[in-house]
């Protein structure tokens, strides 16, 4: 279970790539293709580096118009969304 201190990065198992706006991510291990636009691809980006849950949900929360728990609550869905398709992982 994700948690606000829990610093995820970039599985090794992906490749991706920037379209204007949006970004296109290949699971290597399964061969899915994944779509991410506007607040997704904003998340996708700042784990070029590993990061902690809570610094990416004050990082959409600068980028967006979005209160801070309501942030949290999608941003730590959409992480473990992205965490079960195998796309990103635990960093250490």
């Amino acid at each position: 279970m994700l948690e606000a201190s829990t610093i995820l990065k970039k599985s090794e198992q992906q490749v991706s790539c920037n379209l204007n706006d949006e970004v296109a991510i290949l699971d290597l291990k399964g061969a899915l293709y994944f779509g991410l636009n506007d607040v997704g691809a904003h998340i996708w980006q700042l784990l070029d580096e590993p990061r902690s849950v809570d610094r990416i949900c004050g990082a959409v929360v600068e980028q967006f118009d979005v209160e801070p728990a309501a942030c949290q609550a999608d941003v730590l869905r959409f992480l473990a969304g992205m965490q079960e398709a195998g796309l990103i992982e635990v960093a250490g």
